[in-house]
């Protein structure tokens, strides 16, 4: 007969182990992304992402065989990630131009808030995409984003609000394009300029004219009175 009070604690002891296993992994991704983001791939230390993480290197080989597949596997977190968070906006319940601004204001902030996502993708665009295209679910995640952008044009078309013709993913593009230059050439368009475009202040003014320039844009100009 079995000792219940045996089942419950190896079944506490397994639900740890699991956890621990978790936590492991966790913190060797993050390091890893960490690493990434300083060196790229080829400057990454296998080495210094352990030493991060905590662990050992045995470990790092045990959840992803290769810093090859860790980067692999830091590039789909970091995406699925801000596929995560915009799916929390839920922009379907929105007015149509009140929706697409507000996934604008989102990408916008964070793409300040997560250097890691502009470094990551900096990465792998020098790399030719050689990863990217060998991780399916980034562009299976993506789909239903852009999917729901045309819904809310198509809904907005039809009741006025937003002008027709428009295309959602080269309206996401233009979105991610002006939530990141700014960011992944501030320190040419800095000197170019004579600003400092990570000061508060222009940041701020930033976020405000793209945010606006994507709601005027979006939006279906106003019928004429006859004369």
């Amino acid at each position: 007969m079995r000792d219940a009070g045996n089942g419950d604690h190896q079944g506490e002891t397994s639900g740890t182990r699991s956890r621990n296993a978790q936590a492991t992994r966790r913190s060797i991704l993050e390091a890893g992304i960490v690493e990434f983001c300083e060196h790229g791939l080829s400057g990454a230390s296998t080495a210094r992402i352990v030493e991060r993480a905590g662990c050992n290197i045995r470990m790092l080989y045990h959840y992803f065989q290769s810093k090859e597949l860790l980067y692999k596997a830091a590039l789909q977190d970091v995406y699925d990630d801000l596929r995560s968070n915009e799916a929390g906006l839920n922009i379907l319940d929105r007015d149509p131009v009140e929706g697409i601004a507000a996934l604008t204001a989102f990408t916008y902030d964070y793409m300040a808030a997560t250097p890691a996502f502009i470094k990551m993708v900096l990465a792998e665009n020098l790399m030719q995409g050689e990863f990217i295209r060998t991780i399916d679910s980034i562009p299976r995640s993506s789909r239903p984003l852009i999917d729901s952008i045309q819904t809310l044009l198509d809904r907005g078309e039809a009741s006025g609000g937003i002008k027709p013709g428009i295309d959602a993913m080269q309206l996401y593009i233009s979105i991610v394009a002006l939530s990141f230059i700014h960011i992944s050439s501030r320190y040419t368009l800095s000197v170019t300029f004579g600003v400092d475009l990570s000061s508060e202040r222009i940041v701020t003014e930033r976020r405000r004219h793209v945010v606006h320039l994507i709601e005027t844009y979006v939006k279906s100009a106003p019928a004429r009175l006859p004369v």
